[in-house]
Formats: C-alpha cells, structure tokens, sequence
C-alpha cells in the first residue's frame, strides 16, 4: 500500500516542524485555504498511521551534558537483543541501533565531561554482558540531531 501524503500533508508538517506546537488555528491561517479543523483531522491523521510524531526532547547541553559521542560496540554472537535492551535502558544514552558491517551496535551518548564519558565507558559500558569490545568517537559539533532524548532522572550539579 502507497503512502497517502499529498502537498497539503507536507505543508502541514512544514509548519509542525519550525514549531511541533503551532496551534492548527495558526497552521490554517498561514495556509489561508483550509480550516482549522481539516488541519487538525490532517494532523490527527499522520499522527495515527505514523507518518509522524509529535514530541518534545530534551537538549543535553542546557541540561549540563556538553559532552556527545557515537560508540560503535562489538557483542558475542547471539547477545546482540540483550546488549542493545540494556544500552537503551542507560539515562546517558540517547540512541541505539543495531548495524551491519565492522560493528553490532551504534549507540549515541552523552556526558558531563570527558571524565564522566570514560566512567560510562568503563563502569556500565564495559560491564554488560556480551560486550567485547567499543569504538568511542567523541562529537565535536552537531550540525542535525533529532529531539528524542528524555531527561535523565538526576541532573548534574551546574
């Protein structure tokens, strides 16, 4: 089954995206064609049938997390499940996937400081069953990220 997006769909979410909470009321009046109830049934629409999603994220940085790296992890045959659960379940970690090629897992983190990311590395990395070994690229600046990651449940003392 074809996806069922035309233009109005693609202008919506145009406007969804420079403000995920833009009121439908505004979304119509911009587009000056349509009504604010159409635009929310539109809305309501991609919404159920998952062509988007609407959700708030956290920003590390403001948080006192300046620190983000991409860890690509090596696991033992068959833990590949197991180890990514147990990474997506750390408060540092924002993202996980599981890959083909050189490395198993590709998971992305943040830190409050270079000290704070070895610590992760060594104590709750290094400490799940199956890990075998972990390439730790350290980001210098990001140009595109997606708003996915939630509060941890402590914060840093900044």
């Amino acid at each position: 089954m074809k996806p069922r997006i035309d233009n109005l769909d693609r202008e919506i979410f145009e406007y969804l995206r420079e403000n995920a909470r833009m009121p439908a009321s505004e979304i119509a009046r911009r587009l000056g064609y349509i009504t604010a109830r159409a635009v929310r049934n539109r809305i309501n629409r991609l919404v159920a049938e998952r062509f988007i999603s609407i959700k708030a994220g956290a920003v590390p940085e403001r948080l006192g997390y300046p620190i983000s790296a991409d860890i690509y992890i090596d696991v033992e045959p068959g833990e590949i499940e197991h180890v990514a659960q147990r990474l997506a379940e750390l408060d540092e970690v924002f993202y996980v996937a599981l890959t083909t090629g050189d490395t198993d897992i590709s998971a992305s983190t943040v830190a409050v400081s270079m000290g704070a990311l070895q610590e992760f590395i060594s104590t709750k990395l290094h400490t799940i069953p199956g890990v075998t070994k972990t390439k730790t690229y350290v980001l210098t600046k990001i140009l595109k990220q997606s708003c996915d990651w939630t509060f941890p449940e402590t914060l840093p003392k900044v």
